[in-house]
């Protein structure tokens, strides 16, 4: 046999036999796999059925054996934990936070010291579900860490919605020193009127002017209606965009006891707060502030008699009317055109008031 027949022939046996270790790995690979995932399922199974006994009997004892039982177990007794920890409060909870003390916990511990972000990250929200106050400093650091880590905490955070947690979610946007202040806004906001008392107890606190403004819109987003006169104190405040916040939000709280403060605001120096303020007096629907409406419609600012012109149109019949009047005016042509181009607006399209 020539040496080119004999390569050719070396080269096809080579590629048979690679080919077939290939099928031979895959096929081993599958099985070891199915394998593994089965007897997963069994033990997830197990460990699933001895946890829900403990949890129904409520006895420390009994949670206490099951976690001796299953320790050599972690990797699925941590996803069994993970699975109800967000599921279960009371008495329930507290058999859980047995089970993971006595066999998870200082290994979760040690895993949020490593240095790979992977390992911080897969274990902060097992961390966070079984908190104990005695690891106080370790979740504060977790929020001093990297973004992803940062974020993954305030969700697991937001999933266990207990006063405790709560509380000590404001006092990590309190003491955070980033830039991560909208994080925090998007967790709280999700928590709705739970964060009403905490929301209270923070707008009447120091803080720097961007965290201020963020409780401020925080309120109003939600709405939290019961905080109105803490926002209210706040309408004098030195910062114009804290002043323009404060006017946004009382317009979406809708308290009628705040127009006072939204005339006030209607005058203020910064044509920015004006603004705001007037489509929140639009918003209130109140005829008294009618007036003060039409004097914006001269102002010299366009956004000022834009938002006059539109809160007008907005508070109903006597709005409409005093809107007409300026739209015949010859005095000021500004003020003139602006309420004929809300008027012409509001014939092409009725609803939109």
């Amino acid at each position: 046999m020539n040496p080119s027949a004999l390569i050719a022939l070396s080269g096809i046996v080579f590629l048979v036999l690679f080919s077939l270790s290939l099928f031979l790995f895959i096929v081993v690979r599958r099985l070891v796999t199915d394998w593994q995932k089965d007897r997963f399922e069994k033990s997830y199974r197990r460990i699933e059925n001895d946890i829900l006994q403990a949890i129904s009997l409520g006895q420390a004892d009994v949670s206490s054996r099951i976690a001796a039982r299953h320790k050599h177990h972690l990797s699925v007794l941590t996803r069994v934990l993970l699975d109800y920890g967000d599921l279960l409060t009371g008495e329930g909870r507290t058999q859980l936070q047995i089970i993971f003390d006595r066999t998870i916990r200082n290994r979760c511990l040690k895993s949020l010291n490593s240095r790979r972000t992977i390992r911080r990250l897969q274990n902060a929200r097992l961390f966070v579900i079984f908190f104990s106050r005695q690891d106080k400093e370790v979740l504060l650091r977790l929020l001093q860490d990297k973004p992803i880590i940062k974020l993954a905490v305030l969700t697991a955070l937001s999933r266990i919605p207990s006063p405790e947690m709560m509380n000590f979610l404001f006092q990590a946007f309190e003491q955070d020193p980033g830039s991560a202040s909208r994080i925090y806004f998007n967790i709280m906001f999700s928590l709705g009127t739970r964060v009403e008392s905490l929301l209270r107890e923070y707008l009447r606190k120091p803080l720097p002017i961007e965290k201020v403004g963020l409780l401020v819109e925080l309120a109003g987003a939600i709405p939290v209606r019961s905080v109105w006169e803490e926002i209210v104190r706040l309408a004098s405040h030195p910062e114009k965009e804290i002043r323009i916040k404060v006017a946004r939000a009382l317009g979406n709280l809708l308290i009628p006891e705040t127009a006072e403060s939204l005339i006030a605001l209607a005058s203020d120096q910064a044509w920015e707060v004006q603004t705001q303020a007037l489509k929140s007096l639009g918003k209130l629907k109140n005829p008294q502030t009618v007036e003060i409406l039409v004097k914006a419609l001269f102002s010299p600012h366009w956004y000022v008699r834009y938002s006059a012109a539109q809160a007008l149109a907005e508070i109903g019949e006597t709005g409409l009317h005093r809107l007409k009047e300026v739209a015949a005016q010859e005095e000021d042509r500004y003020a003139r055109d602006m309420s004929v181009m809300i008027l012409n607006e509001l014939v092409q399209f009725p609803g939109a008031s």
